[in-house]
């Protein structure tokens, strides 16, 4: 074995090396959840009503979001990916903040802006419409973290598709929402899967901005990620346990689809 080979060789060891132990490391924290509990306890606390309560809710309040985020999150993606014009750097630095935003500051912001003494909180009042401490407040929370997620995911889809092919739909005269329907939706369809998956999940594991905003009401604003803090600091951690893995089955499942199924680039027609 020559040198250079032998070089080759230790930088792939030092690289497999440390790819080792961090993916241990992962799996050792998985593991030391799972083997908190056994099956029979597991099984016990799926069963019971403030379990299945926090999962109804969290996957209400989560679908929702997921509707939302693709009925006013596509229409900004297109706008972002296909048009230029001034302040789009801006609307672009926005767009990121509420990703690298800590979710307890996201949630305080709400919690101010949609209060009784809020700017959007104190008029809504008037009209008796309440969003803190209820699952719309819940929604709007989760709504401000994971939509971001769905629409750079779409944009960056749209901004793919050759540039050729949307020339060649104008030149046909074919009018914008003709090429949005037959030409941009079919082309993008598994970034638009995949930034819904991603909404999904991270609206179902959003924490600290939820908190803030809809608190912990038992079986009315309680989430999993809100009932696995609540539960592990007054001592349940039986329950906390329990909702926690139906949390990653349901993450893990998801994400593995979007791997395998949406994992592939578009390919766009010659």
């Amino acid at each position: 074995m020559n040198t250079k080979d032998a070089q080759a060789l230790g930088f792939d060891l030092v690289v497999a090396l440390i790819t080792s132990i961090f993916f241990t490391f992962v799996v050792c924290v998985l593991l030391a959840l799972v083997a908190t509990t056994s099956l029979h306890e597991f099984w016990f606390q799926v069963r019971s009503p403030q379990v299945f309560s926090t999962v109804w809710i969290s996957l209400q309040t989560s679908l929702a979001v997921v509707f939302l985020a693709f009925f006013l999150g596509f229409p900004i993606a297109y706008l972002l990916a296909l048009k230029d014009f001034k302040g789009k750097v801006l609307l672009d630095t926005l767009l990121d903040l509420p990703i690298v935003m800590p979710p307890l500051v996201s949630g305080l912001a709400l919690l101010i802006l949609l209060s009784g003494e809020g700017l959007v909180g104190g008029w809504l009042n008037r009209w008796h419409i309440d969003l803190i401490f209820t699952k719309k407040g819940i929604v709007l929370a989760q709504l401000f973290v994971a939509a971001p997620f769905f629409i750079k995911t779409v944009r960056e889809s749209i901004a793919a598709i050759p540039k050729n092919l949307l020339a060649a739909s104008a030149t046909l005269n074919a009018s914008s929402m003709f090429t949005l329907v037959h030409l941009i939706f079919p082309l993008c369809k598994k970034g638009i899967w995949t930034g819904l998956v991603m909404t999904w999940a991270r609206a179902l594991g959003e924490f600290g901005a939820t908190s803030m905003v809809a608190g912990c009401i038992p079986q009315q604003t309680e989430t999993m990620t809100v009932s696995i803090y609540m539960q592990a600091m007054s001592g349940g951690l039986e329950t906390a346990t329990a909702i926690a893995l139906i949390l990653m089955v349901f993450s893990f499942v998801f994400l593995l689809i979007v791997k395998t199924r949406f994992g592939q680039k578009d390919e766009y027609p010659a």
